[in-house]
């Protein structure tokens, strides 16, 4: 491991670390993924937690949490304006995968910002579109519109929702079902990973 990528040491430094990301990504009060809940992953799962302090003072972060029994969550990634362009974003990446691998993880999955959609790619992860609509049993209205392979759907919460094997990143679809549906769409990225 990097020396200077490293968990929290303690739960002050978890709040300075989730605090730092709450800095650069702006959560809303809704964010499902709260300071309580990465206490709840520190006190399971420290190193699912990482900070990079390269002189003692965070200047990125990554959170993760299990989704299920092979998969990693990542959370949230940042890292500081300054810090940008460095690769340390990568490294953090990087060593996440690591701790996976160490957790038995088979594959990662997040979801993006917009933003950061390239970063991603260039990372090595492979791209889907998560296409939501409000309302149940509305899922025919959304596989209607693509011939794109569906890998997961699901309605009966009040949506209904579809995740399309894209390949690639594919602007021009994802506006078509924003334009055509009123549809909620985001990018979610995936790895395999391999010892």
């Amino acid at each position: 491991m990097d020396e200077s990528i490293t968990p929290p040491q303690n739960i002050q430094e978890l709040e300075t670390a989730y605090n730092f990301a709450d800095n650069i990504l702006k959560f809303d009060a809704t964010h499902p993924r709260n300071l309580q809940f990465y206490k709840n992953v520190y006190s399971q799962n420290p190193e699912y937690i990482l900070l990079f302090k390269p002189a003692g003072e965070v200047g990125g972060v990554i959170f993760a949490s299990d989704k299920d029994r092979g998969t990693l969550l990542i959370g949230e990634l940042a890292v500081s304006e300054t810090m940008r362009g460095r690769g340390i974003g990568s490294k953090l990446l990087s060593e996440m995968e690591e701790v996976a691998l160490k957790h038995d993880k088979k594959e990662i999955f997040l979801a993006a910002l917009e933003t950061a959609e390239k970063f991603y790619i260039r990372n090595g992860y492979f791209p889907k579109l998560y296409v939501q609509l409000d309302g149940n049993n509305r899922l025919d209205e959304i596989t209607s519109l693509s011939a794109t392979p569906v890998s997961w759907k699901n309605t009966g919460d009040g949506f209904s929702k579809v995740v399309l094997d894209t390949v690639k990143i594919d602007k021009e679809l994802q506006k078509n079902f924003e334009d055509k549906l009123g549809a909620h769409t985001q990018y979610l990225f995936f790895k395999a990973l391999t010892l």
